[in-house]
C-alpha cells in the first residue's frame, strides 16, 4: 500500500521530474516488447480469474452478532448490512489511544470510488470499523470528508477475536488493516473471506494506476531500473 501526510487527503505530487528514463526505440521494437508484456500480464489475469474462482469456493463461518458503537448510538452487525445481504467492511487502523487514523488506511478511503451506488447497486453495503473511540472516528471522518458510516469497537472483543489487534508475548498491541467480506443469510451474519497487507491492494485503484506509469509506485520495495526515483513506502 502507500501511504500520505495525515495532515492531507492526498500525498504531495511529485514534481521534480527524475532524469533516468527507459531507452529509446523504434515502433516496430516498442510493440514487440509491449506484445511480450501483454501476454505475462493476460497470464496473471487468467491466474486471478483460477484464484477467484477458489474465493468462491470457500466455506464461511457464523460471526457474533458484535454490538458497536455509530455516531447516533448502538450498532449491531447486522445493522451494518442495512437493506443488503452482502457487506465489505474496512478495518481501519485507528487504536484507543491514537489522536488521528493510520495514515495508509486514509489513504485507502479515500481510493474508494467517488460514486459508493456502483456498490450498494449490486446489493454490497460498506461500513468502515476502528477500535478507537466514537468520537475520535467522528473528528477524522468529518476533518477527511468521508460520507461513509464508520462504527467504534471499543469495548467489544471483536478487534482481538478477528485479528486486528494482536498482542505478543510482552502485551505489545499493535494493529493490522484489511477488509472484512460478509454475508447474511437468514438473519445471521457469516464471514466468506478476510485480507490484509498487500491484500487491500485489490480495491485500490490508485496503485494500480501507478504500478502501470514509467516509475511504478516509486517506493523503495520495488525492483526497478537504476536511477528510478525510489523512496519509504511510509516516510
Amino acid at each position: 500500500m502507500t501511504s500520505n501526510d495525515p495532515e492531507r487527503s492526498a500525498a504531495e505530487p511529485k514534481l521534480n521530474q527524475p532524469a533516468a528514463a527507459p531507452p529509446v526505440v523504434d515502433r516496430n521494437v516498442f510493440d514487440a516488447a509491449l506484445a511480450k508484456q501483454v501476454a505475462r500480464e493476460k497470464e496473471v489475469t487468467r491466474h486471478n480469474d483460477r484464484v477467484s474462482a477458489e474465493r468462491r469456493r470457500l466455506p464461511m463461518v457464523e460471526v457474533e452478532n458484535y454490538t458497536f458503537e455509530g455516531p447516533e448510538g448502538p450498532v449491531t452487525l447486522t445493522d451494518l448490512f442495512g437493506e443488503h445481504y452482502l457487506l465489505l467492511v474496512q478495518n481501519v487502523m485507528f487504536g484507543p489511544d491514537w489522536e488521528q487514523g493510520c495514515p495508509s488506511c486514509t489513504w485507502a478511503v479515500d481510493n474508494l470510488p467517488a460514486n459508493m451506488e456502483r456498490v450498494t447497486e449490486n446489493g454490497i453495503a460498506f461500513a468502515m470499523i476502528s477500535q478507537a473511540p466514537i468520537e475520535k472516528l467522528e473528528t477524522w471522518r468529518k476533518r477527511n470528508g468521508w460520507p461513509h458510516l464508520w462504527v467504534s469497537s471499543h469495548g467489544t472483543s471483536y478487534h482481538y477475536d478477528w485479528g486486528w489487534t494482536r498482542t505478543n508475548d510482552q502485551g505489545e498491541e499493535w494493529q493490522l488493516p484489511g477488509y472484512s467480506y460478509y454475508l447474511l443469510k437468514e438473519g445471521v451474519p457469516y464471514l466468506t473471506y478476510m485480507t490484509t497487507a498487500r491484500g487491500t491492494e485489490a480495491i485500490l485503484p490508485t496503485a494500480h494506476i501507478m504500478d502501470r506509469m514509467v516509475y511504478g509506485r516509486q517506493q523503495d520495495w520495488e525492483n526497478s531500473p537504476e536511477g528510478w526515483p525510489q523512496y519509504p513506502t511510509y516516510g
